[in-house]
């Protein structure tokens, strides 16, 4: 390739893309200005030698399927001065104009070497404010825009009592919904900013006037006196009423356990796999539970789903584990038994990180791992409690509590497009860049292994091994590799998921250099020469 672009560089001192982009291509970058500029660097050697002419400048408005000549530069001046006719997404490549009138590199344009998206418009924000009961106000947001980076979602409120505006807890999302306590009741005002990948900046407020009633609770952090995993009033697990406590008390003579690892059936890595409580083989037992209507039911698939329009519960700190199927084990560890040993071992569960709990079911030998199916895949929380021959257990997991260990169940593979290789030229004729596209929601860090065949039945001969996804790899083809191949990409996500894609017809590698010498001449015109 005779020239490459470096415009990360450049525009990088125009705007920043962000890690946490929600909308929009992730590889883009964002500007809200319409006239930019893209600099590119070339070899000089290079340039000389194809005695280039002019550098061009190609765009695509419709994400690759037409592309356009934009302008042209001498190869010497290092830059173009774009300017978009409006907001959009813009691909760019470029292309060498040689003294022979041959652009280099030759072929169509595939892939572009820089998006860009122009954007000028604020986001939306809209606040809504409603009383819920007397002393009490619930909040709900919704943000809205193209490019919208929900991460940089800020919210504040002010209520009788205080002086100073304070942040509303929550976990910055496009939209939610969260409630707290005003206990003098009157007049409270919420406001909040949001921006967009390209920084523009909307805003939003509301206010509203509440009766008084109940004591204070911050906003966004739950009332931990209404129960939800256990108590009276138990409705499927779930608990309904807010007036009755748990039947039995926090006390310090309770016993302790702690949730210590998870290692799904089949999986036998080491990184999935920590020491567990020695114990004898017992006959699996999916699910365990004597108290009938304290759980969902799990294995008819009508497990309760979690409530969508409230932000999720941080879970920072929290250790997850993805396994690649519904059925895996919890091991645990029981600690500080006392004289009257062990009762009952509890499992609680959660769906939406920590706002509604629901007990799972009881470990009938009490001793590791707890066997658990669920019904989909998604993410899971848990928590773990014992209860001592006494009757004194810790309380059940309350609204808001983070689970001590989170368990994403994902087995569906990595998405993969392969791309079509290509192969090198003058001093790269023995390389071939092999591309593709990889995604996955749960991704490895490695994700990615090449290998090739004659045939697509195989054998598959290795090479490289897990590699990152980089998007595409340069391989030395050795001497020994025939002429024609197929090429395969094998993806993989931390759960252990496979998928494979092979180029749909074999691969040409052709090593040799085609050269010609002069043998003889002999003469179109007898006429004109002497015998």
């Amino acid at each position: 390739m005779a020239i490459r672009t470096l415009c990360c560089l450049a525009l990088a001192t125009l705007w920043a893309t962000s890690p946490y982009a929600e909308a929009g291509p992730r590889d883009a970058s964002y500007t809200v200005r319409t006239r930019f500029r893209i600099p590119f660097r070339s070899d000089p050697n290079e340039m000389a030698r194809l005695g280039a002419k002019e550098i061009r400048l190609y765009v695509s408005t419709d994400k690759g399927v037409r592309w356009q000549q934009a302008m042209t530069v001498a190869p010497e001046a290092g830059r173009f001065e774009y300017e978009a006719p409006g907001e959009g997404e813009y691909w760019f490549a470029v292309r060498t104009l040689d003294s022979g009138n041959r652009l280099h590199p030759q072929g169509q344009i595939i892939d572009p070497e820089l998006k860009v998206v122009v954007d000028h418009t604020a986001p939306e924000l809209d606040i809504q404010l409603k009383q819920i009961e007397p002393g009490r106000v619930q909040l709900s947001w919704n943000a809205s825009d193209a490019n919208l980076n929900p991460r940089e979602l800020r919210l504040e409120y002010v209520q009788p009592g205080q002086s100073d505006w304070q942040p509303v807890s929550i976990l910055p999302q496009a939209s939610g919904q969260t409630a707290w306590s005003v206990p003098r009741g009157g007049v409270v005002s919420v406001r909040g900013t949001v921006t967009d990948l390209a920084g523009n900046a909307g805003q939003g407020q509301n206010q509203i006037r509440v009766e008084g009633g109940v004591s204070p609770v911050r906003p966004g952090v739950p009332d931990l006196r209404q129960p939800v995993a256990e108590g009276a009033g138990s409705v499927g697990g779930e608990i309904t009423s807010r007036d009755n406590p748990p039947a039995i008390e926090p006390n310090g003579g309770s016993d302790s356990l702690a949730v210590q690892d998870l290692f799904p059936e089949g999986v036998n890595s080491p990184s999935n796999r920590l020491p567990v409580v020695a114990r004898q083989p017992r006959p699996r037992n999916t699910m365990v539970n004597d108290d009938v209507g304290s759980r969902p039911d799990v294995l008819s698939g009508r497990y309760p789903p979690a409530e969508t329009t409230t932000s999720d519960m941080p879970t920072a700190g929290t250790k997850t584990r993805v396994v690649g199927g519904r059925k895996f084990q919890i091991g645990y560890k029981v600690e500080d038994v006392g004289p009257s040993g062990v009762s009952s071992i509890e499992l609680y569960i959660t769906e939406d990180n920590g706002r509604k709990w629901y007990k799972y079911g009881t470990d009938p030998d009490h001793q590791s791992p707890f066997d658990v199916e669920v019904p989909r895949d998604g993410q899971y929380g848990f928590a773990i409690r014992v209860r001592s021959g006494a009757g004194l257990a810790a309380d059940p997991p309350q609204p808001g509590e983070a689970p001590s260990i989170l368990v994403v169940c994902d087995q569906v593979g990595p998405q993969i497009q392969m791309l079509p290789p290509q192969q090198g030229r003058a001093e790269n004729l023995d390389k071939v860049v092999i591309r593709w596209k990889v995604t996955d929601e749960n991704p490895h860090d490695k994700p990615v292994s090449l290998s090739y065949a004659t045939d697509l039945a195989g054998p598959w001969q290795p090479i490289c091994g897990w590699q990152a996804n980089t998007g595409s790899y340069v391989w030395t083809v050795g001497h020994g590799v025939p002429a024609r191949i197929f090429i395969r990409v094998t993806a993989r996500d931390a759960a252990g998921n496979l998928s494979k894609a092979d180029t749909p017809e074999a691969v040409v590698v052709d090593l040799t250099k085609p050269t010609a010498r002069i043998v003889d001449i002999e003469p179109t015109d007898a006429g004109n020469y002497p015998r």
